[in-house]
């Protein structure tokens, strides 16, 4: 269990990383620790790296809990998550599905090469 961010500034971007069982708790507080970080600007874009993370420990309730709350970013940010193992991203493609009216801008990928392609591009403005 355990997650980091990182925030950087030049790039406009926070990476936020979870590795092994996340709680609910925990990713409320990292919300947290990201919205009060001093580097931090809502309009950045996002990064979630579910690549060391496990999925289990964590239930559709509490899914459907985190999906609900405020969200710390614009409106307009990007959020691009990399979810490489299938029932990761069965939970993430469920967030995304309950959180779209809070954070309609998430894209859902397999590596982190895709998202970084994703963030360039929108960076550039090209699709």
């Amino acid at each position: 269990m355990g997650t980091q961010f990182t925030i950087d500034v030049k790039q406009r971007l926070v990476l936020s990383t979870f590795f092994g069982e996340s709680t609910e708790e925990e990713i409320i507080d990292m919300a947290s620790r990201i919205h009060s970080h001093p580097d931090f600007d809502p309009s950045f874009s996002e990064i979630v790296d579910c690549s060391a993370a496990s999925g289990a420990g964590i239930s559709t309730a509490a899914i459907e809990r985190i999906s609900r709350r405020k969200n710390i970013f614009d409106r307009t940010s990007l959020h691009v998550i990399v979810a490489p193992k299938d029932h990761v991203f069965g939970l993430v493609r469920m967030a995304q599905t309950m959180a779209e009216q809070m954070v309609p801008n998430v894209a859902v990928v397999r590596t982190m090469e895709e998202a970084r392609k994703i963030i360039a591009a929108a960076k550039s403005g090209t699709k």
